[in-house]
């Protein structure tokens, strides 16, 4: 496959900077000669001295940029042909649902005229006041998770806007205020390598490795290399850690969640310091709890688990499962390239969590929650208390599933894929009942059950994008209309009540007609929920499931 990209270009650079000896041009005397070797010998002493005095800040990250582990034979993924068929074409789409793909459309210009309008160059828009707010490190948070959605739905003039922002990351980084390495990682770092594998527009790869060099000082530790809960992308970075850091607490979620940007990134430069990085905590964990399927939602540094174990497919562990089966889907026919095989674990983790984590009344079925030990080889061995909640970040479970069945049925029995589908289609009814439920015809947060009612227990709607993320899935995987007939359902209802002039916002309580905003539209909304409306309402061969798989942030990655 000939050297990696990141080896030519260094070639190139060595070639570019040769000069001819100063000898070849100058005869000198010998006495001129001693002067000069003299003088250059102080000179070098005090080089030394200045650049020990501060190695504490500039010689690890000069060391990482200077050393790369490139993979004899390694090259990258992208593909120009896969990239021009990821908007379609080859397929025709029925008159119906091709005016709701553009109404969505129109929704996506909508939210980012808005923000351009008022916040360009912030983090996010703030539609109600028309300001902009930056919790971000004033990176231009919306532009980098919207960029991949306004390139896939044509929209080019806004696209072209957003690039123009994006190409200034570099400045900006160095200037941001400490971030989430998760949200860093799976934001940031996602949208780079998404908008690159689209495009193939070597700006967006330039800013994903100047930017995973520098994630990277977030798993600069001692034992198993788990990543810093923030990190500081300026020239500081390093510095930015907990005094105590052997008592710092992790989540599943985060150290669990990082793989598909961190492969992709190693796939495509040649370099495999990031995925060796990312795979690291997780197969450390791994190795010390191979019969547990499931894992609690807390860990230490040393990866032993903080109590009180908590297991759930919610907020803080979310995510671990998704990536097993997402980090074996993206290495496709290239697994022996992997660093850290997941495919098995997933379908395991499936099983437990369908015996445990599942609840069914009548014909009702929901996730719930689990706190203290339980054996996973006695069904019904719960020794702690079970909660019946089950929060709207869980409702990617169903599409996770989806996907499963439809992208990895070499993990699974023919008994098993006719179980999961079932189960991904019960829990997308609930999902969508969670919509259907309220007075506004938007989700709250979270739900609790009793029996087979369920009542908001987190009344707020953030625009989240899992429910829409597993609609578009299963009727990817099906071919159920219905599916469309649901998503259609819910964008009215984010049209009806929280779109305004500046764009759209969330919802304090659902369960209020007249249904107040919080003045905040989350950059996910552009990223995730418009995007998966779209595809939803889209013909199967825009961003097909056969050559590209989507990380947390609905980012797409290509299948290798």
């Amino acid at each position: 496959m000939g050297a990696p990209r990141s080896a030519e270009r260094g070639t190139a650079r060595r070639k570019m900077f040769r000069r001819r000896p100063f000898v070849e041009w100058m005869p000198l005397s010998a006495g001129t000669t001693f002067a000069l070797l003299l003088f250059g010998g102080l000179a070098f002493f005090f080089a030394s001295f200045v650049t020990l005095s501060s190695a504490r800040y500039t010689a690890p990250r000069r060391q990482l940029l200077e050393t790369r582990a490139v993979r004899p034979g390694y090259g990258p993924a992208y593909d120009a042909e896969v990239a021009a068929r990821a908007r379609g074409g080859s397929v025709k789409n029925d008159d119906l649902s091709e005016r709701r793909r553009a109404a969505v459309r129109e929704a996506m210009r909508h939210s980012w005229q808005g923000y351009k309008k008022y916040a360009y160059g912030e983090d996010e828009l703030e539609p109600i006041t028309r300001t902009g707010s930056n919790a971000f490190g004033h990176l231009g948070a919306t532009a980098i998770d919207a960029i991949d959605t306004l390139w896939l739905m044509g929209l080019e003039k806004e696209y072209l806007e957003a690039r123009e922002l994006v190409a200034d990351f570099p400045k900006r980084m160095v200037e941001a205020s400490p971030l989430s390495t998760f949200e860093c990682t799976i934001r940031v770092l996602g949208g780079f390598m998404s908008t690159y594998y689209l495009t193939g527009d070597e700006l967006y790869l330039n800013n994903a490795r100047e930017l995973g060099d520098r994630l990277l000082f977030a798993y600069s530790r001692k034992g198993l290399g788990m990543p810093s809960g923030s990190v500081s992308l300026n020239e500081g970075y390093e510095s930015y850690w907990h005094v105590n850091e052997d008592f710092e607490s992790h989540l599943l979620a985060e150290f669990g969640t990082t793989q598909l940007e961190f492969y992709a990134l190693s796939k495509e430069t040649g370099d495999m310091k990031y995925a060796k990085a990312s795979a690291k905590p997780l197969e450390a964990v791994h190795g010390m709890y191979p019969n547990s399927s499931l894992l609690p939602t807390h860990f230490n540094n040393l990866g032993e688990i903080i109590p009180p174990m908590r297991y759930t497919m919610g907020a803080m562990a979310d995510s671990y499962y998704e990536y097993l089966l997402k980090a074996w889907v993206q290495a496709g026919s290239h697994r022996d390239e992997m660093v850290h095989d997941t495919g098995r674990r997933w379908e395991r983790s499936m099983e437990a969590m369908s015996r445990f984590l599942v609840y069914r009344y009548k014909g009702f079925t929901a996730l719930q929650e689990v706190g203290g030990a339980f054996d996973e080889k006695v069904p019904n061995s719960h020794l702690g208390k079970i909660s019946k909640s089950m929060d709207h970040l869980s409702c990617f479970v169903p599409g996770m599933l989806g996907l499963g069945v439809y992208k990895a049925r070499d993990l699974m029995t023919s008994s098993q894929q006719v179980k999961f589908l079932k189960l991904a289609e019960d829990l997308t009814q609930t999902c969508y009942l969670f919509y259907h439920s309220t007075s506004t015809g938007l989700s709250g947060d979270a739900y609790s059950y009793h029996a087979d009612k369920i009542l908001p227990a987190g009344a707020q709607n953030l625009l989240r994008p899992e429910t829409v993320e597993s609609l578009m899935i299963l009727y990817r995987a099906t071919g159920n209309n219905k599916y469309r007939e649901w998503g259609w359902e819910i964008f009215q209802a984010f049209e009806k009540h929280c779109k305004v002039e500046a764009g759209y916002s969330g919802v304090t309580d659902v369960t209020r007609p007249s249904a107040e905003l919080d003045n905040k539209m989350q950059s996910w909304f552009l990223a995730e929920t418009l995007k998966y409306l779209y595809l939803l309402f889209s013909p199967s061969d825009v961003l097909s499931l056969d050559e590209w798989v989507f990380n947390t942030e609905a980012h797409p990655m290509m299948i290798w």
